[in-house]
């Protein structure tokens, strides 16, 4: 599979089980107020699990939205996806909340209402990680109480946290809700030279 449907799978909501990763039915960061990451903007890049160089465009909207344009490289160059995503700071932690648009030219259809949460760092080397919220870890902490959500029908179906926002905001800020995100990168990369 190449990068964009692979790597990005969560990001883009298509996996090979036909799942997506768990949605908010609010953005992330709502409370505190939605901001284009200024750190975001322009390009990025790095392997797919191919090995092949892909490319992620952040380009800052209007409306402090991002339009992200997720671009795979190799001998058939052809796949590219476009995502939506707004990006919030809640609690030290970077969100970002993101939407896929289409898949080459092609409406997506079938996503889930609401956003994907991706939870992300730079580090020093500036190095840009992103990781989603893990299904089986949202679904318990749904069941325990601890957030407000739909479990979805069985082990495959897709976990959705319901709860207001403030509520959401408050508990994207505790250890729980962060060690729910996956400790798997769903990719890693660098800003193009």
């Amino acid at each position: 599979m190449k990068f964009v449907h692979a790597a990005l799978a969560g990001l883009i909501a298509v996996v090979l089980a036909g799942c997506f990763p768990p949605s908010t039915s609010h953005p992330v960061g709502l409370t505190a107020g939605l901001k284009a990451d200024p750190a975001l903007v322009g390009t990025w890049k790095g392997p797919g699990d191919d090995g092949k160089i892909a490319y992620a465009h952040f380009l800052k909207q209007e409306d402090g939205s991002f339009a992200i344009l997720l671009v795979a490289t190799g001998d058939k160059a052809e796949d590219w996806t476009l995502v939506t995503g707004t990006t919030a700071t809640i609690g030290g932690h970077h969100f970002l909340n993101a939407r896929l648009v289409s898949s080459n030219g092609k409406p997506e259809t079938g996503e889930p209402a609401g956003t994907m949460p991706l939870l992300y760092t730079i580090d020093a080397k500036g190095a840009l990680t992103m990781r989603l919220m893990d299904e089986k870890a949202t679904k318990a902490l749904i069941k325990a109480g601890k957030i407000k959500g739909d479990q979805g029908q069985g082990d495959t179906g897709d976990a959705i946290i319901t709860a207001d926002p403030k509520a959401l905001d408050a508990f994207m800020q505790t250890p729980a809700a962060l060690a729910a995100f996956s400790s798997k990168p769903l990719f890693v990369l660098h800003k193009a030279d």
